[in-house]
């Protein structure tokens, strides 16, 4: 009988031991065997919305240089990006970095060339910027401030020429381009989130903006179906945002000239300036500032209160303090 009993044990015993290594020691759970990291299961916050994103992607934020002149339309895709960047560039025009991180869409385009000015678009998020290719000085800034670039000319995979003629028929495959990409975490959130319906600073109701860039180039916005957006664009399909986000910044010379003679601005992404924020309907007039190039914006209203903004897709109108006008609103 004893005998027995002492078998029985030594089995149980036996078998709690095999249970426990089979747990890896209990010290750390035993990571999911379809991701290779482990953190990749864990919910995160969009830096780019503010939005909870079941699991982290695989992938960087990516940076898309896109057309924004007639020549190029229509303009694809730009919807699915999380946040959008419009900035000056040189002759008055103006071109879009659309910020891609909770999609990868994979015929995004017309791509051209990359300016100084995404490097304070980009570094917040560790964004990698893809682009046609760029001018010899910049490529050497934005390679100095520890920016990937993915080119279709330094031969990057997931870029080609489509229908159209050159430079405007460069599309972007952004899961192709994840194929090389390292996968360098988000640094900052963009802006200072709150929840999708936190209350923000009260101001005065609007249901149409005019952005004037330059003399040249204005862009318009209309609130449509509780979003805003573009009406003189060419997207395929409009980017929705939740939030239109108006900054002015210091403009100065990026120190090169296009092919037609024309000086190409660099638009200082960081420091601080008069911005409008229009949140829904609301509109509210204050100030924004940046402590570096890398930092998260800060949003302060006229009575000297920071506010953060909802979380939401968001459009940036960046404005050089010396070429835009007025903005017109109704």
């Amino acid at each position: 009988m004893l005998e027995r009993m002492r078998s029985r044990l030594l089995l149980t015993t036996g078998a709690l031991l095999l249970t426990l290594s089979a747990c890896g020691g209990g010290d750390e759970p035993a990571p999911d065997p379809q991701h290779k990291d482990g953190a990749s299961n864990v919910a995160v916050v969009n830096p780019l919305t503010g939005i909870k994103l079941a699991k982290a992607p695989k992938n960087p934020v990516f940076v898309v240089k896109i057309d924004n002149t007639p020549p190029s339309a229509p303009q694809t895709e730009i919807d699915k990006a999380d946040l959008v960047v419009e900035q000056l560039v040189e002759g008055g025009a103006t071109r879009l970095a659309a910020l891609y991180y909770s999609k990868l869409p994979e015929n995004v385009g017309h791509v051209r060339s990359m300016r100084a000015t995404d490097i304070g678009i980009a570094k917040p998020v560790n964004g990698q910027i893809v682009a046609s290719g760029g001018a010899g000085v910049t490529i050497s800034r934005i390679k100095s401030a520890g920016i990937p670039i993915h080119s279709e000319d330094g031969g990057s995979p997931g870029l080609s020429r489509g229908p159209g003629y050159a430079p405007y028929n460069v599309l972007a495959n952004l899961k192709t381009v994840n194929e090389e990409a390292v996968n360098t975490p988000p640094a900052h959130a963009y802006f200072q989130w709150a929840a999708a319906n936190a209350t923000t600073p009260t101001g005065t109701k609007a249901s149409n903006v005019s952005v004037p860039f330059s003399r040249s180039h204005t862009t318009t916005f209309s609130f449509q179906n509780g979003t805003w957006k573009r009406t003189n664009g060419t997207s395929e399909k409009e980017f929705a945002a939740k939030n239109l986000v108006v900054l002015w910044a210091d403009e100065q010379d990026a120190g090169y000239t296009d092919p037609a003679g024309s000086p190409v601005p660099e638009t200082v992404f960081d420091g601080t300036g008069k911005a409008v924020v229009f949140v829904g309907k609301n509109r509210i007039d204050g100030t924004w500032k940046k402590a570096g190039k890398g930092a998260t914006i800060v949003l302060t209203a006229k009575d000297g209160t920071e506010f953060k903004l909802p979380a939401g897709s968001t459009w940036i109108e960046l404005l050089s303090k010396s070429q835009a006008g007025e903005l017109t609103v109704n």
